[in-house]
């Protein structure tokens, strides 16, 4: 893994930001939170920090749902992309 790499694992982004990024509320991403599908960092506050990684990953979860797919197939499908390779 090169050092670029290492830096999209940085934990950098509120919750808020990362929601605008994502395009979603904080509210949803409590949710994918809360559904396993992901598991941001936390600062020793307990405020969330979100990485380039997490905001990937949450884009594929923000995509999938509007798409119409619940949190439990967002889970299943991510795991089978996981297992092959990623997507």
């Amino acid at each position: 893994m090169g050092l670029f790499n290492k830096g999209e694992d940085v934990p950098r982004y509120v919750i808020s930001v990362a929601a605008r990024l994502v395009g979603t509320t904080p509210h949803k991403l409590r949710a994918y939170e809360r559904a396993g599908l992901i598991s941001p960092a936390r600062t020793e506050g307990n405020i969330r920090l979100y990485s380039d990684r997490d905001i990937q990953r949450l884009r594929r979860i923000n995509a999938l749902t509007q798409r119409g797919v619940n949190l439990a197939g967002v889970k299943l499908i991510l795991e089978m992309e996981e297992k092959r390779g990623g997507r």
